[in-house]
């Protein structure tokens, strides 16, 4: 990089539109074992100073990783351990790459999802898993849509353990909850942030309807029933809210077959969330920042139909309308330039799944966030 693209201080006059003529002056470089000299830059306007790695992925980093190998590794199954042996480095490494490839991959996916067709219907179940231990259960509740089982969005929800328990469990449950207050109405909050969500990128238009498909979970209904996607229905805004039962069969002919299979995916596809494993997710943020590397490779690197053959595979974003051409060209930027918070449109989840605000209960040590990714 011969010529900064504009100044990193969010404050800067230079930051989002800097002028034509030369705005910054040459300051030396700087030596580092892992990528040689590096140039430095200062602002004409804020006298910061930065250098050619503040606009690369690898910013302040003392190692290079493979961005690509991490995202495939990532969803094909690898633990954290799995994956530091796997690039020489410690976990703590490992975790802080899939960190910034989470948010390449949420400002990937804030430029291309708007693209995508918006007449086709949604579906919206939630993925029941746990975080930090079984006494600690989730629900992550995503929406796909129906034909080209495209990604659209997903948060988070921690839930009290319920069901049958042995007297030494009950114990156990009553000792870890003492000074936890858990967040009422969870399930609900969840599923008004995807309508929110839904609200503002698909919203109903003249004769097409937005129809939304999901289990019969009376937190949906009650969700629905309170969200201005009912609540301002007019002749030419409808929004269908269609529930089935959930205990039908899991086949392609069922209108839930996008959830289910997705669901299918992610516990083939992800440690963490397989029934009866020992690789769950420790901190909540954690576990948001791997699934979001997750739904960005689904969503654009894995194939429509795994059957089909290799000349004629599709990505899930094509099938959903999104130009070949645009989501290699965001996907192939995504590894090398790094996304600025203060230039990234997110929606209100994806900014906390940025921040690593949901929060872990039950544990006492914050989730380390350097400062460079909010600036």
């Amino acid at each position: 990089m011969s010529t900064p693209p504009f100044c990193p201080n969010p404050m800067c006059e230079n930051h989002t539109t800097p002028p034509a003529n030369r705005w910054w002056n040459k300051k030396g470089s700087h030596h580092t074992r892992c990528f040689g000299a590096v140039p430095r830059f200062r602002c004409l306007a804020c006298r910061r100073t930065f250098s050619t790695q503040t606009f690369s992925t690898n910013y302040y980093a003392k190692k290079k990783i493979d961005y690509r190998r991490l995202e495939e590794l990532i969803s094909s199954s690898m633990s954290i351990r799995s994956l530091s042996r796997s690039f020489g480095c410690s976990c703590g490494s490992v975790q802080n790459r899939i960190d910034r490839l989470a948010r390449q991959a949420l400002a990937a996916h804030a430029i291309l999802r708007p693209r995508a067709n918006s007449d086709e219907d949604v579906c919206i179940d939630g993925l029941v898993s746990f975080d930090r231990s079984q006494y600690f259960p989730n629900n992550i509740t995503i929406s796909i849509t129906a034909e080209s089982r495209f990604v659209l969005s997903f948060t988070h929800a921690t839930l009290r353990r319920s069901g049958s328990m042995r007297l030494e469990q009950k114990k156990r449950r009553k000792d870890l909850y003492q000074g936890i207050e858990f967040e009422p109405f969870a399930i609900q909050r969840s599923f008004t942030e995807i309508l929110n969500e839904l609200e503002r990128d698909r919203p109903p238009r003249k004769h097409r309807p937005l129809v939304i498909t999901t289990d019969e979970k009376i937190e949906y209904k009650r969700a629905f029933l309170s969200h201005r996607l009912f609540c301002n229905q007019d002749e030419e805004h409808r929004t269908v809210h269609r529930t089935v039962n959930s205990r039908l069969p899991r086949t392609a002919l069922s209108p839930l077959f996008p959830s289910n299979y997705l669901d299918r995916e992610i516990r083939k596809d992800q440690a963490s969330h397989r029934k009866e494993t020992t690789c769950f997710s420790r901190a909540v943020a954690n576990g948001l920042s791997r699934m979001a590397c997750y739904l960005g490779w689904h969503n654009y690197e894995k194939p429509y139909l795994i059957k089909a053959r290799v000349t004629q595979a599709r990505t899930h974003g094509e099938e959903a309308g999104i130009p070949k051409d645009r989501i290699k060209s965001i996907r192939r930027e995504m590894f090398r330039k790094r996304a600025f918070y203060s230039m990234t449109i997110l929606d209100p989840t994806e900014e906390r799944i940025w921040k690593k605000s949901f929060p872990t209960l039950g544990r006492t040590r914050p989730v380390y966030l350097p400062e460079y990714a909010i600036n």
